[in-house]
């Protein structure tokens, strides 16, 4: 296989035979490395049984793509900013993988099937790449890949790409582990004794407590401001979120109103519930302090702060039964969101199940026969 410059091209040319057959073509890239992948890709397209199409336009390469869905993503007036650091992330991830080489007219579902995505290792203290690449978990894959897929998508409604490639985004493991009564516990020994522990903890445990309590969204924690806290009435006001449903009140429990109304006291009643030092001006997070409080308490390391959630959703339902009343507390617009909320226990289902068979056993010329009777051997 051959990689040439053509004079009035910026770009690296392929040119090399399959099965007798002469492919030439341009990569699209101006770096000989870079253009070495895309050539290697198209042979392997070839080597699978696929066609290569001469395109009557060149479409853009991903990574020249990504320059105008970041900036678009950065300026948009309908994304949140968790949303956009999602993204931006999300095409971090994409940018170590052959499809950043890849025109994006040449992206198909089988290439992304096989797609094995590695991520950097971040010292967090120092907030630098160590240099050691690993391979992704299923929640970063998934993140690169709806990444993608947006970018695709963006692509077809801006005219760049003329078909959107369709793929399946596989299903990332569940979070299926809540925080019971002893690792609520655990983590409150770890984080909220508000006379030994730094703020960073004790604001992680007041975070994780609301979150326990009222079935908030981190973000929605995060960004309550001591105003929209009707102590009189043990409400929070939410003003805006995720979704339609988001703009709401939520109760306040009677534990809430202890901790939150002292955690506020001398506040002049305005202003972020958990201020800090970031670029928007409250907490954006407390993965440091919640890891550390779980690993020194020896629980399960799949209990994450969005644990809390799904505790309070399984618990409101098991023990209220109503629905619809635990869907707009926890601000969702479809009963059917609810579905990935629902850890229910099997234990009353026994209990149910033990009470009918109890019931079958005490009526009249009911009861256990094993085997044949006499009377089929007879």
């Amino acid at each position: 296989m051959q990689l040439k410059r053509k004079a009035r091209s910026p770009f690296w040319w392929y040119d090399f035979y399959f099965e007798g057959k002469r492919y030439r073509g341009s990569t699209g890239e101006k770096t000989k490395a870079a253009a070495g992948t895309v050539a290697a890709t198209t042979l392997t397209r070839l080597t699978e049984g696929s066609t290569i199409n001469k395109r009557s336009h060149r479409a853009p390469i991903l990574r020249e793509f990504s320059k105008r869905f970041l900036a678009w993503a950065e300026n948009s007036n309908t994304l949140k900013p968790n949303t956009r650091r999602y993204y931006k992330y999300g095409w971090r991830l994409l940018s170590f993988s052959v499809l950043a080489s890849m025109p994006i007219d040449q992206i198909t579902a089988e290439t992304i099937d096989v797609m094995k995505f590695r991520r950097p290792v971040v010292d967090r203290k120092k907030r630098e790449d160590t240099g050691v690449m690993v391979d992704c978990l299923r929640a970063y894959t998934n993140q690169a890949l709806r990444t993608l897929k947006v970018m695709l998508g963006k692509a077809r409604e801006w005219k760049v790409l003329r078909e959107r490639t369709s793929f399946t985004i596989p299903e990332a493991p569940g979070r299926d582990v809540l925080i019971d009564d002893a690792a609520e516990s655990a983590i409150e020994r770890e984080l909220g004794n508000s006379q030994t522990r730094s703020k960073a903890r004790y604001q992680a445990w007041l975070v994780t407590m609301t979150m326990q309590d009222t079935g908030m969204r981190p973000s929605e924690v995060f960004e309550i401001r001591i105003e929209n806290l009707h102590w009189a009435e043990r409400r929070i006001w939410i003003p805006s979120g995720k979704t339609a449903k988001a703009r709401r009140f939520v109760g306040m429990t009677e534990r809430m109103h202890e901790l939150l109304s002292t955690w506020c006291l001398g506040d002049e009643g305005r202003g972020w519930l958990f201020p800090s030092r970031s670029k928007t001006g409250h907490l954006t997070s407390i993965a440091g302090s919640f890891q550390a409080a779980r690993d020194r308490a020896g629980l399960d390391s799949r209990i994450v702060p969005y644990s809390a959630r799904h505790t309070y959703a399984t618990y409101t339902v098991r023990a209220t039964g109503n629905l619809f009343a635990v869907r707009d507390q926890m601000g969702h617009v479809d009963i059917k969101s609810m579905a990935p909320y629902q850890h229910q226990q099997t234990d009353e289902l026994v209990v149910a199940v033990n009470k009918r068979n109890a019931d079958r056993v005490s009526l009249p010329g009911a009861g256990h026969t094993f085997g044949p009777t006499n009377s089929q051997t007879a």
